[in-house]
């Protein structure tokens, strides 16, 4: 029996090896559009196609084949009625004409043979700035005109270097002339004098046409120029300097004397050597800083929180005064302002609170960090979440607290291998007794199973049935091997 699959079978594009079509010796009684089988009768390939069996290929297809040769055209094979891999050798052109030599005519479009015209160029003639000799021929000789140029020389002033003035074309772009002119660069030389200029900070340009003065300055609040001999002008930043935007010093900024202010919005980035501050204005360093908030917002010991106000007392109108930011560690569980506590938890203060003040709930932020015992629920949100312990049969835990599922066991699911098959009528049959795996009153019908071969872990596919209620037959066609564990059966019982 074969195996019965109850849906369409989709190979995804992949090869179908070493399969046979169904034989059979005659037509089935009935079939579906598309079902194939092959007839060993006639030894053909037959479709069911509008309700009948064809042979694949009768209606549609080349099964004989015939070739003559034609007048013109000729096959190196003639076939008549073949079948098969058919050939018909060289094909090749055999025209012949014997009215006329075949190489003075042409086959036209219109499969007429045609003479090919004959005869000599009986003149050329001459274009535009070409000229030919013996026109006529038999030898004509074509030659370009010769064409003449002028060239004209313009002079300006005392000769130094030539330059091309114009160029003159005709019409077919030839060059017919050339006017070049001679440029003299005037000779004006300038020398630059700080010896005899005049005092202060100028220097004097001297040229053919005379001398001026060129007085340098500096910028106000920024650079100062003076002259400190005949020679020699130096330039410094002045005692006050204003700088308009960004400085970037690449080392050490020292302020020897005097303030140091940042107004607007400017502030300091990176590291600042900042002194002592002596005064309401001054920025202090951070020595200063640590020492003003000393004793504000630092742990206040242990919280007992098992009978409140608690202790030590931080509710009630008996309150000890706290700073902003002082925090508690809950090492008794209990509750304050209505807020359960576990060990571990810890209480911050959010504002200063005064002594005897009867803070609420709000002066107090609550951060729960005890360490809880998980719990299960049916919900997210309605179970505790905490600290669990791990069944080391099904995980495992690193060091790290990283925790993995171990390859379960499974009661219900066995492997087996295959032995004591039985040949008969092409198929070998392996029959296993489920009631020995899965205990009595095990159900064939309650089990589903997978086939491999045991040396390559491949899957194979025979027909697995049910044999009464406790024993399953694998069924293998052709005959296999029975040779014990070759094949391993792996069952699963639902």
């Amino acid at each position: 029996m074969a195996i019965n699959f109850l849906n369409t079978v989709d190979l995804n594009q992949n090869q179908l090896n070493n399969a046979a079509i169904q034989n059979l010796g005659t037509d089935p009684g009935s079939g579906v559009e598309g079902q194939i089988y092959f007839n060993t009768t006639v030894d053909a390939l037959k479709i069911y196609a509008n309700g009948a069996w064809v042979e694949v290929g009768a209606t549609s297809g080349v099964e004989t084949f015939t070739n003559v040769n034609g007048t013109y055209v000729s096959a190196a094979t003639v076939n008549t009625n073949a079948i098969g891999n058919v050939t018909t050798g060289i094909i090749d052109l055999s025209a012949v004409d014997g009215a006329a030599i075949a190489s003075t005519k042409f086959l036209t479009k219109d499969n007429k043979w045609a003479t090919v015209p004959q005869g000599d160029i009986t003149s050329i003639s001459e274009g535009i700035k070409i000229d030919i000799d013996n026109p006529g021929g038999p030898i004509p000789t074509i030659k370009h005109e010769l064409t003449s140029r002028t060239d004209t020389t313009s002079t300006v002033g005392a000769a130094s270097f030539p330059v091309v003035n114009s160029v003159t074309t005709d019409s077919t772009g030839h060059v017919t002339a050339v006017d070049i002119k001679t440029v003299t660069v005037p000779d004006n030389n300038t020398t630059y004098d700080l010896t005899t200029a005049p005092t202060g900070t100028a220097v004097r340009l001297t040229d053919a046409a005379g001398s001026d003065d060129v007085t340098i300055s500096g910028t106000t609040g920024q650079t100062a120029l003076t002259r400190i001999s005949a020679s020699e002008l130096r330039v410094k930043l002045t005692d006050d300097v204003t700088i308009i935007n960004d400085l970037t010093v690449g080392n050490d900024v020292t302020l020897t004397g005097g303030n140091l202010d940042v107004t607007g919005t400017g502030s300091f980035t990176g590291e600042v050597t900042v002194p002592t501050a002596t005064a309401g204005t001054n920025a202090p360093n951070l020595a200063q800083v640590e020492l003003l908030i000393a004793g504000v917002g630092v742990f206040q010991g242990g919280y007992n929180a098992s009978t409140e106000p608690g202790t030590p007392i931080i509710s009630g109108a008996s309150n000890v005064a706290l700073d902003l930011g002082d925090y508690f560690v809950v090492t008794t569980a209990g509750s304050l302002l209505s807020q359960t506590l576990e060990a571990g938890d810890m209480i911050f203060a959010n504002a200063d609170i005064a002594a005897g003040s009867s803070p609420t709930a709000s002066a107090y932020t609550f951060v729960i960090a005890d360490a809880n015992i998980a719990g299960a629920g049916a919900t997210d949100g309605g179970t505790q979440k905490g600290v669990a312990g791990f069944d080391s049969d099904s995980f495992t835990v690193t060091s790290n607290g990283w925790v993995e599922l171990k390859p379960q066991s499974n009661p219900y699911a066995q492997k087996i291998a295959l032995t004591g098959g039985i040949d008969s009528g092409g198929e070998t049959t392996f029959t296993v007794n489920i009631v020995t795996m899965f205990g009595v009153g095990a159900l064939a019908s309650n089990c589903i199973a997978t086939v491999k071969e045991t040396a390559s872990s491949l899957i194979v596919y025979p027909e697995v049935t049910g044999n009464g209620t406790g024993s399953l037959d694998f069924k293998f066609i052709p005959v296999v091997s029975t040779s014990a564990g070759f094949y391993t059966a792996y069952i699963s019982y639902i």
